[in-house]
């Protein structure tokens, strides 16, 4: 926060004082505003980029979660105002011990928000970028400078800042190549590729390993070998194999390290083939890249999929686990609700679930019914109540039963036993919600 109150003007004469400086990288420094906790201003470096800031303003940003450009700044600096909750603090602070100085040990993790917060969060940010591809644009510097989240670790609100670095696809062109660390090998200094998709897609994969695996997916053991400087020029360039190539191990973790436990526990399946593909053949050839879309369909199916210790310790784990793998405790039976549109081919086995939690409500929102990504509101509200629980609609939706009156309540299904209901929504096709208990694999 500087010394002296700083005040800027923007272009309508509206007077803003600086307050804490919270991001700070080679186009700007953001600042909090004082007295109005949910906007910040970025100040530039160069004031002939006040010129790419006022062609991003007229991009289409609406109902993304990205701080967009509201006014520009005239006096005082050159900048922008943008819409930044109070409560928001960088990804890096948090969730990038070895990079930042903060704890690396179970422990940590677990305070932090452990594996639920994590991939809810990493979720976020993946149907973000997805918004935006979808709409025509690159984001081009995905780093954790960048992304912003709620303090409170009962929230996982995330936006991204420093939306002055996107492009449009059509004519895609930015000064930045990218941050250290989460650069697309097409994207550093020796090739600098065009900004794109994938290399944004590879970003993502990066951010997202070193959220849940606390180390760059390209650093292991070969990479330890190396000079620190040249070793992560290495991996920006590629050079280096993925940690959990099946057919390399040079580059693998040390075994009984925090990264090489965690590898094992919080990566599912889908995550693990994922992470293969990007880092393995797409690591040098972006057409075989799995896209940002993948990855928040993947990463919302994992987050889906994950119980907490019923014994109190706080941890979080995938539903196939036996046992809590901090204190080892039973994990015992998980009810899931399967959402389908009513055919029978396919078992519900293999269909994708979500699981409903003793402790908590949990939402069934519009993207387990139809696929839809972008709103939040719940559709059904499932909430835990002794042997069974309340089922609560929203909005115009039912629950329904098989005579078609609505449905209020269902109890824990037994072992082998299938509830189905169906849910009605006007408009939209009907769905058929089906309840099962199942003991960890």
């Amino acid at each position: 926060m500087p010394s002296d109150p700083v005040r800027v003007t923007d272009v309508a004469g509206v007077e803003f004082t600086l307050g804490e400086r919270i991001a700070k990288g080679a186009q700007g420094t953001v600042y909090r505003v004082v007295r109005h906790p949910d906007y910040a201003i970025k100040l530039l470096e160069r004031e002939q980029d006040l010129k790419r800031i006022a062609t991003v303003r007229r991009l289409p940003l609406d109902d993304l979660a990205v701080a967009a450009p509201l006014t520009l700044i005239r006096e005082g600096g050159a900048g922008y105002v943008m819409r930044l909750a109070g409560d928001m603090k960088p990804l890096r602070e948090q969730y990038l011990p070895r990079e930042f100085g903060r704890g690396d040990n179970p422990a940590w993790y677990l305070r932090t928000g452990g594996l639920r917060r994590r991939l809810a969060i990493a979720a976020n940010v993946a149907r973000t970028l997805a918004e935006l591809h979808a709409r025509g644009l690159a984001y081009v510097d995905l780093n954790p400078n960048n992304v912003m989240v709620s303090d409170d670790l009962q929230r996982d609100n995330t936006w991204l800042i420093d939306t002055d670095n996107l492009t449009s696809l059509s004519d895609p062109r930015s000064e930045i190549l990218g941050f250290p660390g989460y650069l697309a090998p097409e994207r550093n200094p020796r090739k600098a590729s065009p900004p794109s998709t994938l290399a944004d897609a590879y970003s993502l994969g990066v951010l997202v390993f070193r959220m849940l695996v606390l180390t760059h997916p390209l650093m292991g053991f070969a990479a330890d070998e190396m000079d620190g400087n040249e070793a992560q020029k290495a991996a920006d360039r590629g050079e280096l194999p993925y940690i959990g190539d099946p057919l390399d191990d040079t580059n693998r973790l040390a075994d009984g390290s925090l990264p090489a436990l965690l590898f094992e526990l919080v990566l599912s399946g889908r995550l693990k083939e994922l992470c293969r593909d990007t880092f393995g053949p797409g690591r040098l050839a972006p057409a075989k890249r799995p896209g940002s879309s993948r990855w928040r369909d993947v990463l919302h199916t994992a987050l889906d999929n994950v119980v907490e210790c019923r014994d109190g310790c706080g941890w979080t784990f995938y539903r196939s686990r036996p046992q809590c793998p901090n204190c080892g405790a039973t994990a015992g039976s998980t009810v899931l609700v399967t959402v389908y549109g009513g055919d029978l081919e396919q078992p519900l086995a293999a269909r994708d679930s979500f699981v409903l939690s003793p402790q908590m409500d949990v939402d069934l929102l519009p993207r387990h019914a139809w696929g839809r990504h972008t709103s939040d509101d719940a559709v059904v509200t499932f909430r835990p109540e002794r042997e069974g629980f309340a089922v609560l609609s929203h909005g115009e939706s039912r629950v329904v039963d098989a005579s078609g009156r609505d449905v209020r309540r269902l109890p824990t299904p037994r072992a082998k036993e299938v509830v189905r209901v169906r849910l009605e929504t006007p408009g939209l096709p009907d769905r058929v919600l089906a309840l099962r208990s199942i003991g960890a694999a």
